[in-house]
């Protein structure tokens, strides 16, 4: 996509040098990693998100800015929770890290906090190191780091959306493939039957919250302490984990997402893993050949 390509290549030229860029820092905004950016004229902020297929803008931007931009095709978007027909967005003006650039195709969205989205093209491109604990970021080119030599978790693309999936155990009980998701501000989200199926619901207590999509859609939801999550040679404890209240329709699977069956489940997702697991390491991704190294920071709760 050429919008796409011209967002990457710009921000790749912040100085990079010998394949790999100057560190970026970001901000953390309730557990999204936000950076500056302008948008016809309006200095806001964007996010990085790995869960989102495409990029997005704020339907609330849209409004401030009415008969300043085109809009294109249709299609669905479909957020964790709930689901709707919106058209696509075209001819934007934007500005980031001193560099101008017009960009399109991006799907409104009803969120609070940041008008713009960075999505999963946008990590095709480049090796993308993440430094949750010293809030910075850096691009690597890909034949600048042999990662393949040091990736320590397992890592895949979803047949249904392309996202990254990686494999996490929960308790020694259950393994799983779970969507790595930097736009996810929580720590694990999970259907409801499979923590039913292990007792986990009632066992561990839950409490009650509500959760809030790109569709703003407020949905009830259920939150408890898991003692034990294993990703790659590592172990936190007491992590927070959140499932659809009772009766609540959600759309956590990658399949489901999209509207597939599962023709084969190892290439589907059964979870969303954010914010709250992922804060503890400096994360190295290589989505091009699916590999992904952490490294956890000296005061993480990881064994």
């Amino acid at each position: 996509m050429r919008y796409i390509s011209v967002l990457v290549g710009l921000f790749w030229s912040v100085s990079a040098s010998a394949g790999v860029s100057d560190w970026i820092p970001f901000e953390h905004e309730s557990g999204h990693i936000t950076i500056p950016i302008t948008l016809n004229g309006e200095r806001t902020t964007a996010i990085l998100d790995t869960g989102a297929s495409g990029n997005g803008i704020s339907e609330a931007f849209l409004a401030r800015h009415a008969g300043e931009y085109r809009v294109g095709r249709a299609i669905n978007l479909r957020g964790v929770f709930g689901e709707r027909r919106v058209r696509l967005v075209d001819d934007i003006q934007a500005e980031m890290f001193g560099y101008n650039f017009k960009i399109g195709q991006l799907m409104p969205m009803r969120v609070r906090g940041f008008d713009f989205l960075v999505g999963l093209p946008f990590f095709e491109n480049y090796i993308v190191q993440i430094d949750y604990p010293n809030d910075r970021l850096r691009l690597i080119d890909h034949d600048s780091l042999k990662l393949r030599k040091v990736a320590n978790v397992k890592m895949k693309r979803s047949r249904a959306t392309a996202h990254p999936l990686i494999k996490v155990s929960l308790n020694d009980e259950y393994k799983m493939w779970v969507t790595l998701d930097t736009g996810n501000s929580a720590g694990l989200l999970i259907k409801r039957f499979d923590a039913e199926r292990f007792n986990w619901l009632e066992k561990y207590g839950t409490d009650d919250s509500h959760g809030v999509g790109i569709n703003a859609v407020i949905a009830s939801v259920e939150r408890f302490n898991l003692p034990y999550l294993e990703i790659g040679p590592f172990t936190l404890e007491n992590v927070i984990v959140t499932v659809p209240a009772e009766g609540q329709k959600s759309n956590i699977s990658s399949d489901a997402q999209h509207g597939r069956t599962r023709e084969i489940k190892s290439f589907s997702s059964d979870g969303i893993l954010g914010y709250d697991v992922l804060k503890h390491f400096i994360v190295t991704i290589d989505f091009k050949r699916s590999l992904l190294h952490l490294e956890p920071s000296e005061h993480s709760s990881t064994e």
